[in-house]
């Protein structure tokens, strides 16, 4: 058996992002990039950087939970029931299963998420 080693999270250097746009975009021109770091049982866990420039974007956690840690920049998360979260640098928050909200980010954010995906 082959012994765990350490992996290392680098929020600095995103040159071998992937980049994306929202699939759900509510208004401005939202570009992102997504680095994973680590992937295991089969693809059912996962973690890396995220990072997003200005806009809103609609956000639906379907078969997942997410844990986001932002490490740059600032957003808010707005609640199905219009109720907005504040969150900087420095601040961690869990998106549950089911979580059908949308985000807002006034000029860019980078977070470190891990999901675990609920469904197989």
């Amino acid at each position: 058996m082959t012994p765990a080693t350490l992996v290392r999270i680098e929020t600095r250097d995103l040159r071998q992002a992937t980049p994306g746009r929202p699939s759900r975009p509510i208004h401005g021109d939202t570009t992102y990039l997504t680095l994973e770091s680590f992937s295991a049982q089969h693809g059912q866990l996962s973690s890396g950087v995220w990072e997003a420039t200005a806009g809103a974007f609609r956000s639906h956690c379907a078969g997942y939970v997410e844990f986001c840690h932002i490490v740059e920049g600032s957003c808010r998360v707005v609640d199905p029931d219009g109720t907005r979260h504040s969150f900087a640098a420095g601040d961690s928050f869990v998106l549950p299963e089911g979580f059908a909200g949308h985000w807002e980010v006034d000029e860019r954010v980078k977070k470190v998420f891990f999901i675990a995906r609920t469904t197989g």
